[in-house]
């Protein structure tokens, strides 16, 4: 099977948070306490696709991954990966946490025990697994399609468990082919390949609903507290104006073009959905009207308003997918 998955743009978004983040800023500790959770997240997703792309099953199948299924006003969920066949739906909810762990019952959770017997606890997998597999059925009966959903949690990490139920829905990642496998042989067909298909595209739609939170807002960093201008790319300090197209970094010496580009993304990223020229200019250090004009209808960005109410807006879920995909062949 294949697996294509983008680079979160989540993850991404916290990377130039980091970046843009003054040294001394409070808020540091807190972007970079949440880089390494979904890193963590975003490594076990990938050890999984490893093992569903090896996974045999014949006939029409289809993955997705990273899919937000709509529950009502302002309610989502996300599944890491979804597997489509004829037959049924199987989620795949993957984690990664290193050492031994307990499975705990009132309230449910898991805590990781460290060596010197500290715990730490995370939400109980079983249950987001269970959400979303009520979420994927309740979605599917609303427009009126039958099928079977399923899931396991798959664990890209060896661990050794303390009081795991023996009927948890919880394995290894390298037993996902077996997994699938067997549970696609014990199903009788449910939908036609017309019907197949028909689900595939509605199921492909629903990202394009998904709306951007600036990770200013997420986390309550006053965008004034950020660096302005244009960042190395190197050791993410401002860089100096070199020429009228060129820059250069005083305290590792890297030399190049002013990437407008990376500098506009960070705006939608960090600080608004929406630019105008004013805020171009001064995000960019920029003085000339004309030239930010230019600069913003260099870009396939969405226009609205008219003259001085001329904003530029991008959504990173759904204008970035071809900037940042993994493919797994």
């Amino acid at each position: 099977m294949e697996v294509r998955r983008q680079y979160p743009v989540y993850l991404y978004a916290l990377e130039r948070a980091l970046a843009r983040l003054k040294p001394d800023d409070p808020a540091i500790r807190q972007v970079k306490d949440e880089i390494y959770r979904q890193e963590a997240g975003y490594s076990g997703e990938l050890a999984s696709d490893q093992y569903v792309q090896r996974t045999r099953l014949p006939g029409s199948v289809r993955v997705l991954t990273d899919l937000q299924i709509e529950l009502g006003e302002g309610e989502s969920v996300q599944i890491d990966t979804l597997i489509l066949t004829p037959r049924g739906a199987w989620i795949i909810e993957s984690k990664r946490y290193r050492g031994m762990l307990r499975y705990c019952h009132s309230p449910k959770r898991i805590e990781r025990v460290d060596d010197d017997g500290l715990a730490i606890a995370f939400p109980c997998p079983i249950l987001q697994l269970e959400t979303q597999i009520r979420a994927m059925e309740g979605w599917l009966e609303s427009r009126g399609i039958e099928l079977p959903v399923n899931g396991t949690v798959a664990f890209a990490s060896h661990n050794v468990w303390e009081g795991l139920p023996d009927a948890a829905p919880i394995i290894p990642v390298r037993e996902i082919p077996f997994y699938l496998e067997n549970e696609f042989r014990i199903k009788p067909d449910c939908l036609d390949a017309q019907q197949f298909n028909q689900l595939v595209r509605l199921l492909e739609r629903e990202g394009l609903h998904k709306e951007w939170t600036p990770i200013c807002k997420r986390f309550g960093i006053n965008p004034n507290h950020l660096k302005r201008g244009f960042l190395c790319p190197d050791c993410d300090a401002v860089l100096a104006r070199a020429t009228e197209r060129t820059v250069h970094c005083t305290g590792c010496g890297h030399e190049g073009l002013r990437d407008y580009w990376q500098l506009i993304l960070d705006w939608f990223l960090l600080i608004h959905p929406t630019i105008n020229n004013a805020q171009l200019r001064t995000f960019a250090r920029l003085t000339g009207k004309q030239s930010a004009n230019r600069i913003l209808r260099m870009y396939e960005l969405d226009k609205g308003g008219a003259s001085t109410r001329t904003v530029y807006s991008l959504n990173p879920y759904r204008d970035l997918d071809a900037m940042y995909e993994v493919s797994l062949y």
